[in-house]
């Protein structure tokens, strides 16, 4: 009987710390969406600080990291499609180009060295180069042709 009263003490005693959690999410009024809003600003913060912990990501990882990641290399060139949470072609050929202009071992594959690059103040912009030939060609990182699998995303 002493056994059964000390484990139900344990439990009530280590479950006391989640409910207080929940209670705190609860009483806050916050939303889910300004719970997401303040999860991006704690990343962003995190990674300012260099204190984030990035993981690798290459052709098929989904989910907010992906997101992130073709986020940051629209806002440095490379990217120029629809920001989806797939990492396809699309996002792999801008993920080559910040490579090869950044000086890095040219994969496709994010790891957690580009990363870091990538999210620093030194990170390289893309420069569109000027094509010498007169075909008009475009030379931006990322082609038409070259897509991410975007038939789930929703415009």
């Amino acid at each position: 009987m002493k056994r059964l009263i000390t484990l139900l003490l344990v439990l009530m005693f280590l479950s006391l710390p989640l409910m207080a959690l929940g209670e705190a999410a609860t009483t806050t009024g916050a939303t889910p969406e300004e719970l997401l809003q303040q999860w991006y600003a704690i990343g962003e913060l995190l990674r300012e600080n260099g204190n984030y912990p990035y993981v690798e990501l290459s052709k098929g990882d989904t989910g907010y990291e992906v997101v992130a990641l073709q986020t940051r290399l629209t806002e440095l060139g490379y990217y120029q499609k629809e920001i989806v949470d797939v990492y396809g072609n699309g996002t792999y050929s801008a993920m080559r180009a910040f490579e090869k202009a950044n000086g890095l071992s040219v994969n496709g594959d994010a790891s957690v060295e580009d990363q870091q690059l990538l999210y620093s103040d030194a990170a390289v912009a893309y420069t569109e180069k000027k094509s010498t030939s007169s075909s008009g060609r475009n030379d931006a990182p990322s082609s038409a042709n070259s897509s991410d699998a975007t038939s789930s995303a929703t415009k």
